[in-house]
């Protein structure tokens, strides 16, 4: 029930990063980075479906929207005062620059250093 929880939260994040109230703060820019957070999202209410412990019937379907419903209550709260804070590290992955190879990020801290 705790990963179905955990998989649920993090699938309603980024269902919420990809809508239009939430977009600019998660820093899903393009319409394409926001079909993917979406799909990615599907993709992990799926996971927590297949993951629920139990075989395909009426109790795993329970526990799925025990879960679902505690992680959307528990996500919609945490994005009405907080969104900024939720959505900053998928901010941080979408937003991040070009990698530089080690080896100049060496060069350039010794060269900082003197």
């Amino acid at each position: 029930m705790c990963e179905g929880f955990v998989l649920c939260a993090l699938a309603f994040v980024l269902l919420a990063a990809a809508s239009h109230r939430f977009h600019r703060d998660a820093g899903a820019t393009s319409p394409a980075q926001r079909r993917w957070l979406r799909g990615l999202g599907a993709a992990l209410i799926v996971v927590a479906l297949m993951r629920a412990g139990t075989a395909i019937d009426g109790e795993r379907w329970v526990r799925l929207l025990v879960c679902a419903s505690l992680a959307a209550v528990a996500v919609v709260l945490t994005l009405s005062v907080r969104a900024a804070a939720v959505l900053y590290p998928l901010r941080r992955l979408l937003t991040r620059r070009a990698a530089t190879p080690v080896g100049r990020e060496v060069e350039a801290l010794v060269g900082a250093r003197g």
